[in-house]
């Protein structure tokens, strides 16, 4: 066997083209004539008894294709081996013709591990807002706190809607339908705390005034960025019927309701209260610099992917998606169909989304690999608390089940991934943007 070209082709894909010698090629034809031989079926003769020759003759093109098949696979293995490449997939082969006086020459395709050459990766620029936390902050997170645990009751016959109502509405987009065919389009029910919304395009606002039974036409202009695609850009009018409105009954914010929340006393639960604030907002914030850090990396490196592990990812994604929402579809486009989304750009945003993972893992483990980064025994035990934490079972539980799933590597791996991203973002170049309120924040992250 002799190895004429190995070249690397686009996806992680190996071409080697392969040269067989005259004498093997014999040897696989003897080998492959002498099992066609025992069995084989020729008029005049009993099974097997046939002479070699008149076998030979009748059955030479099954021969060609069992020669070069036995040929290909006995071959690209040891080329494998002597070009030290190790595949991920089957090889396919593809050959012209073989013929048992002369060398057999093929090539074989296969993909190998996925490889990354890193850009550069330290002092990547990024920028951090500075978000302040006011007192009304605070209150108004415990108001939402009150009203998850509120009251209701039925507003007096006559009322009319204001801020702090729960309405039940009824509402249907008109400006895409013709004007007699208004009728055949369905309403569908909602229902808002009129005046809590914090989307400055909520169609609250035009309900106060309206009563019970009352209907009437309301248009809303959303900008260009508006987080929804579908109403980015334009005037949209809808028709609304208000059904019910009820009055919001809050529980008083005394000692007793905060410790029926989980806090030790109201003042306990203010102090606690801004914590998850403050942390809330400090996660997020550190969030997405690391996903603008991870963006700049990738876009300086080079990959290159084997196909075969993008459809993997997919369908992992796939999975994990269907398992969110619990309902599993029989089939991709019967899941897109349902979401209301056309199966070839959901396909798309699926391979994205693949993609996407793929590349930041293999930055991840490449900076690990670079920066000798690895994960001590006390950094395991660290998340072996955590996790015990999160899933509310004993440490000892949750070693049981890693042994069991037999998943100490994939742990292991996941914190080595988080160490190298944490690696990235303290060598990161980050500097603090301007300040803004928790509104301010809260508002420029609405659709991410």
């Amino acid at each position: 066997m002799n190895i004429i070209s190995e070249k690397k082709l686009d996806n992680a894909v190996v071409e080697l083209e392969i040269e067989v010698p005259v004498d093997k090629v014999e040897q696989e034809y003897k080998t492959v004539f002498n099992k066609i031989q025992k069995s084989a079926k020729v008029d005049g003769f009993r099974p097997g008894k046939a002479p070699r020759q008149i076998v030979e003759t009748k059955y030479k093109e099954y021969a060609d294709g069992e020669v070069a098949e036995n040929l290909a696979r006995s071959s690209v293995i040891e080329a494998m081996e002597k070009a030290s490449l190790a595949p991920i997939t089957e090889p396919k082969f593809h050959y012209t013709s073989v013929n048992r006086e002369e060398a057999f020459k093929f090539k074989a395709f296969f993909e190998v591990m996925p490889t990354v050459e890193l850009g550069t990766y330290t002092g990547i620029k990024a920028e951090e807002p500075s978000v302040s936390v006011s007192e009304a902050d605070v209150d108004n997170e415990i108001t939402a706190i009150r009203e998850r645990q509120s009251q209701t009751e039925a507003a007096p016959e006559g009322t009319a809607v204001e801020n702090g109502h729960l309405v039940k509405f009824n509402l249907k987009r008109i400006d895409d339908v013709e004007k007699d065919q208004i009728d055949a389009v369905e309403f569908r029910d909602y229902s808002i705390v009129v005046g809590k919304s914090k989307d400055e395009y909520s169609l609250d606002d035009h309900f106060i005034g309206m009563k019970v039974g009352e209907e009437k036409e309301v248009s809303q202009s959303y900008p260009e960025n508006y987080h929804i695609a579908e109403f980015a850009g334009k005037t949209i009018t809808y028709l609304v019927q208000i059904a019910e409105i009820s009055k919001v009954i809050l529980p008083e914010l005394t000692d007793e309701f905060a410790v029926s929340s989980g806090y030790e006393n109201a003042a306990d639960m203010r102090v606690k209260t801004r914590e998850q604030i403050e942390k809330y907002v400090k996660d997020r914030v550190s969030n997405d610099s690391r996903s603008g850090i991870m963006a700049g990396i990738v876009e300086n490196s080079k990959f290159d992917i084997p196909e075969s592990m993008v459809l993997n990812e997919m369908y992992s994604i796939f999975e994990k998606t269907q398992q969110r929402i619990g309902y599993r579809a029989e089939s991709l486009e019967q899941f897109a169909m349902l979401m209301g989304l056309d199966p070839e750009e959901y396909r798309e945003k699926l391979r994205e989304a693949a993609v996407s993972s793929i590349k930041h893992t293999l930055v991840l483990s490449e900076v690990a690999k670079k920066e000798s980064i690895s994960v001590s025994e006390e950094k395991f035990k660290e998340q072996l608390g955590n996790l015990s934490k999160a899933m509310g079972k004993t440490v000892e539980e949750i070693e049981e089940i890693i042994e069991q799933n037999q998943s100490k590597s994939s742990v292991e791996h996941d914190i080595l991934l988080e160490m190298s991203m944490d690696f990235l973002y303290d060598k990161a170049d980050i500097k603090k943007g301007q300040t803004q309120t928790l509104d301010e924040f809260v508002k420029s992250k609405m659709g991410q």
